[in-house]
């Protein structure tokens, strides 16, 4: 995969050659964001990236998650995850 103004937004360790990193950028002339296990520098088939216009509804998910609320009311956000 290969993102047009690629920039790293974060690391999170796990070990001395595993880590998750957060990018974001353009394919295809979307804007998305990829949040990629990475190991010894190399990406990994394991991760997720979603169109930035969709980044609401996974924060809002998760934050559920997080926080153990059962609502967060947001329009279109499916109550199953």
């Amino acid at each position: 995969m290969s993102l047009k103004d690629e920039q790293v937004r974060g690391r999170i360790p796990r070990s001395a050659t595993d880590e998750v990193i957060v990018k974001t950028g353009r394919y295809w002339n979307v804007d998305i964001i990829d949040i990629r296990w990475y190991k010894d520098g190399k990406h990994t088939s394991k991760g997720i990236r979603v169109n930035k216009a969709e980044l609401g509804h996974l924060y809002n998910i998760l934050g559920r998650i997080a926080d153990g609320e059962q609502k967060r009311n947001r329009e279109n956000d499916s109550e199953t995850e």
